[in-house]
C-alpha cells in the first residue's frame, strides 16, 4: 500500500462535523495524507455539540420544498387562468350572441318594412 490509506475529502468517523460550513472547511484545502493512524475515540461532547441546529435545517429544507413546488404551482396557475378565460368568454360570447340576435331582428324586421312599404308604393301609386 504505496498511496494514503484515506481519500481527504471524506471525513473520519473520529472528527466531529458542525454543519456543511465545516465540511466545507476540510476539503477546501488538500493537504499532505497524514501517515496511517488508529482511529482514537472522538472527545466527550456534551448534549448541546451532538443536537443538530433545527433552525438551519428547518430553512434549508423550506428553500428547497419552495423551489420544487414553484415550477408546479406556474403550471398550475396558467392551467387555471386559461379555464377562468376560457369560461369568462364563453359566457361573454352567450351574452354577445343574445344581443347581437335581437339588434339584427330589429334590423331585418325593419329592412323589410322599409322593402315592402317600398314595393307596396310601386304597385299602387298614391291617387289624388
Amino acid at each position: 500500500m504505496n498511496g494514503p490509506p484515506f481519500d481527504q475529502g471524506i471525513p473520519l468517523l473520529t472528527e466531529v462535523l458542525s454543519g456543511p460550513e465545516a465540511l466545507h472547511e476540510t476539503t477546501a484545502e488538500p493537504q499532505e495524507a497524514p501517515p496511517a493512524r488508529i482511529a482514537e475515540p472522538a472527545p466527550l461532547l456534551g448534549p448541546a455539540a451532538l443536537q443538530p441546529d433545527w433552525d438551519a435545517i428547518e430553512a434549508r429544507l423550506t428553500r428547497r420544498i419552495l423551489h420544487q413546488v414553484q415550477g408546479k404551482i406556474d403550471h398550475l396557475l396558467e392551467e387555471r387562468i386559461a379555464q377562468v378565460l376560457q369560461t369568462a368568454l364563453q359566457n361573454a360570447l352567450i351574452g354577445m350572441r343574445g344581443a347581437l340576435r335581437e339588434d339584427l331582428q330589429q334590423s331585418l324586421e325593419q329592412i323589410v318594412a322599409h322593402a315592402v312599404s317600398h314595393e307596396l308604393g310601386h304597385l299602387h301609386p298614391p291617387q289624388y
